[in-house]
């Protein structure tokens, strides 16, 4: 292989990869997650097989990839509400993640099934404790969060809470609006706990 060759193949591979996300993403919605398989991706992208399990060593990898796109972009609402209250701030961060739920819901429920049976909740620490624990330290330093918190318990907590309730709405299926009420209320309860009270 040639350099021009090595460099036109490394500039088609995140397309490759973003296309069979896409075909996956749609195919998750269309038959559900359990009855898709990386054959039915591959096709459905216009690739081979093999090219699929290139990107994709198992159709698991798939709902983590989607995980880890939604906690980027849950990050961003930090950035939005930098000068906001810590207790704002966490609010802003499950609200943004609540929201790009609930605009997909058919395929957040599809990503969310993936994601437990590739053994996500098991395998990988949640995505939650690096996201809450600088803001929750900054808020601690800033006289919000109580001093007597543990900063990874109350992570932890926060995450596992909000990873309960969107359990729950996978398998209730609740409205999107519904969605959003329990979640507010659910984190408001544990910030309450953890709030510096005066």
């Amino acid at each position: 292989m040639t350099v021009s060759e090595r460099e036109a193949a490394a500039a088609r591979t995140p397309m490759t990869r973003e296309l069979l996300y896409r075909a996956a993403t749609e195919l998750f919605v269309e038959r559900g997650y359990e009855d898709t398989t990386m054959a039915d991706i591959a096709e459905r992208a216009g690739t081979a097989r093999r090219t699929a399990f290139n990107h994709f060593p198992n159709k698991g990898d798939i709902p983590m990839m989607w995980a880890r796109l939604m906690a980027d972009r849950a990050v961003e609402a930090f950035a939005a509400h930098a000068e906001d209250r810590t207790v704002e701030r966490i609010y802003a961060y499950f609200q943004h993640i609540t929201r790009l739920v609930g605009s997909r819901p058919e395929l957040s429920r599809q990503m969310l099934l993936g994601w437990v049976a590739a053994g996500g909740p098991i395998r990988y620490e949640s995505q939650f404790l690096a996201d809450l624990t600088p803001v929750l330290e900054a808020g601690q330093l800033r006289g919000e969060i109580d001093a007597s918190v543990d900063i990874a318990t109350a992570a932890r907590a926060l995450g596992d809470t909000y990873t309960g309730v969107i359990f729950r709405w996978v398998t209730e299926r609740w409205s999107s609006p519904h969605l959003q009420v329990v979640t507010d209320e659910a984190i408001g309860l544990l910030l309450s706990g953890i709030r510096a009270h005066a």
